[in-house]
């Protein structure tokens, strides 16, 4: 069995160095607009070319799709398939580095069936924990948003009654905001750089509801475009409506977050009690 191994081994780095120095300098373009993004970039010539090799884009389709709709939500339309297709890189790149991390250990640890079938579930189990961590990615995304909106509006409201028209309080909540990083902040400047470059205004506002993908951002929007004509008492009505709901939401995910917080507490503090009570209890069993 450890001469099986060995050869697994050698076998997967000898196709990794073969199929690098095959690829030469193809991807490197690719590759270059995402440095610092992903990990494991050193392989990504290697795991780009397994991609279009066996065509994995296409025949796992629908479990691609799932990872693109959330690509789209936290990058956008324009290179949401760019990400995707690194980010299956990078899967491909992870599963390479277990299988290999596999067989060597088990070949160090003379042929051990424990350590090779553990390797085997860590292979399986890494790339369901890496879609799952890029869930969480697109769920704390819609939650920032959805915190930062209220806000937004407000000062939207008070904007428009001093006089304002709607696309210069835009203007002005982007330039006048203290976090420029934040994920609602990045679409409204790109938002409004369009708006500067002189592209329709409802058209501008329907990017901005696709590009987050989230259904306030497309109510708020709505209300906007339906009442920015008309202005003045209606569209202060509007918002404020909406403003209502919003505020209200972001207690609700206040609230989640305030519990999620206090039930990821429950499981150091069992192992604070166990501890403690074998500090206290140690002394009379040993007397015993």
């Amino acid at each position: 069995m450890m001469i099986l191994y060995g050869i697994l081994t050698l076998l997967i780095i000898g196709i990794y160095f073969g199929l690098s120095l095959k690829v030469g300098n193809r991807y490197d373009l690719v590759i270059q607009e995402f440095k610092g993004k992903y990990p494991l970039l050193f392989m990504a010539p290697v795991s780009l070319l397994l991609i279009d090799r066996f065509k994995i884009m296409e025949r796992l389709y629908g479990q691609i799709a799932k990872i693109q709709q959330k690509m789209i939500s936290l990058y956008g339309n324009r290179t949401a398939l760019q990400h995707t297709r690194m980010y299956v890189a990078q899967l491909v790149s992870t599963i390479l580095v277990c299988l290999l991390g596999t067989f060597l250990f088990t070949l160090l640890a003379e042929g051990d069936q424990t350590i090779f079938i553990v390797g085997l579930l860590f292979t399986v189990m890494i790339p369901y924990v890496m879609i799952s961590q890029l869930a969480n990615q697109e769920k704390e995304r819609k939650e920032k948003i959805l915190t930062e909106l209220p806000e937004v509006v407000n000062k939207i409201i008070l904007l428009v009654n001093a006089g304002e028209t709607v696309q210069k309080a835009l203007i002005k909540c982007v330039t006048t905001t203290k976090d420029p990083t934040s994920p609602l902040f990045v679409e409204l400047n790109e938002t409004i750089n369009k708006m500067m470059s002189n592209e329709p205004f409802h058209q501008v506002m329907n990017d901005l509801s696709k590009k987050c993908g989230i259904q306030e951002i497309s109510i708020f929007t709505t209300t906007i475009l339906l009442n920015y004509r008309k202005g003045g008492h209606d569209l202060i009505l509007a918002l404020r409506e909406l403003s209502h709901d919003l505020w209200e939401k972001r207690k609700t995910i206040s609230k989640t977050k305030g519990e999620e917080a206090s039930s990821k507490l429950v499981f150091p503090l069992i192992i604070i009690f166990v501890a403690v009570m074998i500090i206290v209890g140690y002394p009379a069993i040993t007397i015993l």
